[in-house]
């Protein structure tokens, strides 16, 4: 059986539409009686519109979009790298060439192992164009973001060099090669080059913010524990010393991952009986029967530590330096309702010393960690509880590294492309 369509009755035009009248303009000024509820404050990125120049005899590179004095062009991932290339002759030329290279660098046992990680080549003109080598040359081109390391896929490492113990090195340079047919012999080529040291400096933030640390660790500790992560450790006695181990509790910020230019707050509490605590207090407070030492026989310690690893032929050697100093100050107790005292009960008999304090990144460190087989930068915030005087001390030195992450810039609440 033929099926008929059904019949369609032709729809009634489109109503007419008045166009929507402008938006009203805003502004983030208060008018009188307004008052502002909450506010996010961002940080705005710095507009990088200077020139960085290098000039030869016969060739100059310009690079735009750095920072107006810069010494050394500076680049983030993916980032942007355009100018152009200024000859003093064109004639002549069989190629101009452009190359991004990029190198990891370890001295070991008195030799010298070299990886690639960017090796990018550009051809600006060849004489196999129609077109003459015009004198200026423009070009835009990308920072990857990512190398084989091996087999695997790694995020490309920033600009880096250990000068305090490993020798150890990441380079990128930019150059201009300018070729030419040789005099004489015309199958081979004489080259002009031109290279310039660049830093690759990729920007990285936390996935989560961290509390300021002007605010007070009690104040934090009661309404939101979850935003503080307890690092355990134990200081040991002496067995012929009869006393009991002191519990250590260090507080950090639980996202773990910190921003190189700020502040990291932290509290400390030591645990143990009265007869093991007595070594972290001067003798003059303990008559006066005060328990808020910052001292006594044991030098106590809050500090952020680097350690640059190599690993080359199954040889692994590490380097350590100190990389920002804590400072403490004695802080009242913990409150009696805290889940850590869940987590590792008091018990009886047992007293607790506190402090709160902060410690923060040297100025002089400008590269977060990072991981690759050859080289790699990791970072720990340690806790070092060190007898004055270790042959006479009843406990024993303690130092527990715990690891974190360490990036170029704080936490945000916007996407920004770096």
């Amino acid at each position: 059986m033929e099926s008929i369509p059904p019949s369609y009755t032709p729809s009634p035009p489109s109503p007419s539409y008045t166009p929507s009248p402008p938006s009203p303009s805003y502004s983030t000024a208060l008018l009188p009686g307004e008052q502002t509820v909450e506010e996010t404050r961002r940080l705005g990125l710095p507009i990088q519109n200077g020139v960085f120049r290098r000039i030869t005899d016969n060739i100059t590179l310009v690079l735009r979009d750095q920072r107006p004095g810069s010494v050394t062009p500076v680049y983030g991932r993916n980032g942007l790298v355009r100018g152009h290339v200024s000859l003093r002759s064109s004639e002549g030329l069989v190629e101009v060439s452009l190359k991004l290279e990029g190198h990891l660098r370890v001295d070991t046992s008195g030799s010298i192992i070299t990886v690639s990680v960017v090796s990018d080549s550009y051809c600006l003109w060849s004489s196999s164009s129609t077109e003459p080598c015009p004198k200026t040359l423009p070009f835009a081109i990308f920072f990857p973001s990512s190398f084989t390391d091996g087999r695997q896929p790694r995020p490309l490492p920033p600009s880096f060099e250990d000068k305090f113990g490993t020798t150890g090195m990441c380079s990128y340079t930019l150059s201009v090669v300018v070729s030419r047919p040789r005099r004489f012999l015309s199958s081979f080529r004489s080259s002009d080059s031109l290279v310039v040291p660049i830093c690759y400096h990729p920007r990285s933030r936390p996935h989560a913010p961290m509390l300021p640390s002007d605010v007070p660790f009690m104040t934090t500790v009661k309404i939101s524990p979850e935003e503080w992560h307890e690092v355990l450790s134990t200081m040991n006695a002496t067995k012929s010393s009869g006393l009991t181990p002191v519990q250590c509790l260090l507080f950090i910020p639980s996202v773990q991952v910190y921003p190189l230019s700020e502040s990291i707050p932290f509290h400390l509490q030591l645990r143990a009986p009265s007869s093991s605590l007595a070594l972290f207090v001067e003798k003059s407070a303990l008559d006066h029967g005060l328990l808020v030492p910052p001292s006594g026989e044991i030098n106590i310690r809050v500090y952020l530590l680097r350690q640059v690893v190599t690993k080359v032929f199954e040889e692994q050697k590490a380097s350590s330096r100190i990389i920002g100093e804590g400072k403490l100050t004695s802080s009242a107790p913990l409150p009696e309702n805290h889940h850590s005292y869940r987590n590792v009960p008091l018990g009886e008999g047992i007293d607790c010393l506190d402090w709160d304090g902060e410690v923060r990144c040297t100025e002089d460190v400008t590269a977060g960690s990072f991981v690759t087989n050859l080289l790699s930068v990791r970072d720990f915030i340690v806790l070092s509880l060190e007898p004055l005087q270790p042959a006479k001390c009843s406990l024993l030195g303690s130092k527990y590294c715990h690891p974190i992450r360490l990036v170029t810039d704080p936490w945000s609440d916007h996407a920004v492309t770096w």
